[in-house]
């Protein structure tokens, strides 16, 4: 019975473990991110996830942020760039029909640092044929207690403090550009309430270590303002130190970024991820992410 019941309480919870990132919160990379913020300018940013499985379970949030992007880094340039934001990360999620709990919620009140550093310097014209960039974005990002008891709905499990780093990147040759993440690594501390476990029991659950990997989204510019390519990303959720059984899922799906609203400050990325394969303890999913950026 105890094992029956932390496997469903698994499956509640794991959306709050591994948030994606990136962010997570955005964890998740979209054609063109990697790169700088407009400098000296604050961003109001939204990062929408809507992911159902094929059980007919629905979640669906997004990490909202006020980000500030500094004039210049730490070499005293517009070479790098510093950015700050606080922000939480309200939805809803399927209960399951668990009593006393609600849908909605609002799951991980979180503040990040992100640095942004050219590591090469273009020698043409931006847009050239023979334009080439690459930026280096390691990102930080510690989440706290949302305050919430239930086991189940969006903010379940998000009780607790947690911390995630990836180092993300952006290539950009021509009219090809690149933003990829080699690894991002999540860790979910003890909630901060006890979980009944059936059998009169109950334990302060922990989270534990989540891993993203190899999240890459590429594309090609298609016209001015619009690029096209593909997202992937692979999860290991729970990996270790976890209370939660490990979990895997692979996704892949187009991707695109529109530039056209660039005058106005606004930024649109959208990824269709489609699961082509999950380990046996997971439904098999789609999901649409999203990247809504406007800078003030």
């Amino acid at each position: 019975m105890k094992s029956q019941r932390l496997t469903r309480l698994s499956s509640w919870l794991a959306g709050a473990f591994v948030l994606g990132t990136s962010t997570y919160t955005q964890a998740e990379q979209f054609i063109g991110f990697g790169q700088p913020g407009l400098p000296g300018r604050w961003a109001l940013e939204s990062f929408p996830v809507f992911n159902r499985t094929s059980d007919g379970d629905v979640r669906a949030g997004a990490n909202t942020v006020m980000s500030y992007f500094s004039e210049t880094g730490f070499t005293g340039t517009q070479r790098d760039q510093l950015q700050f934001w606080v922000g939480a990360v309200p939805g809803y999620a399927s209960t399951n029909n668990a009593r006393g709990t609600s849908p909605w919620g609002i799951a991980s009140p979180n503040l990040g640092f992100a640095y942004y550093y050219n590591v090469i310097e273009p020698t043409s014209e931006y847009g050239a044929a023979d334009y080439r960039t690459f930026w280096t974005n390691p990102t930080l990002m510690i989440e706290f207690p949302n305050g919430n008891d239930d086991v189940a709905g969006y903010a379940a499990g998000a009780n607790r403090y947690a911390a995630s780093f990836s180092l993300a990147n952006y290539l950009r040759l021509g009219k090809f550009a690149t933003t990829f993440t080699p690894a991002g690594i999540h860790y979910a501390a003890r909630n901060r309430h006890s979980t009944d476990l059936g059998n009169d029991t109950s334990g302060r659950l922990r989270g534990g270590v989540s891993l993203w990997l190899a999240d890459i989204a590429a594309g090609y510019l298609v016209s001015d303002d619009l690029w096209l390519g593909v997202h992937h990303v692979y999860h290991i959720n729970n990996y270790a130190r976890s209370d939660f059984q490990t979990s895997r899922e692979g996704k892949i799906g187009p991707s695109m970024t529109y530039t056209g609203f660039a005058q106005q400050g606004l930024y649109l990325s959208a990824n269709m991820n489609f699961d082509y394969y999950h380990s046996a303890n997971l439904a098999h999913s789609n999901t649409l992410t999203m990247a809504l950026v406007k800078f003030f």
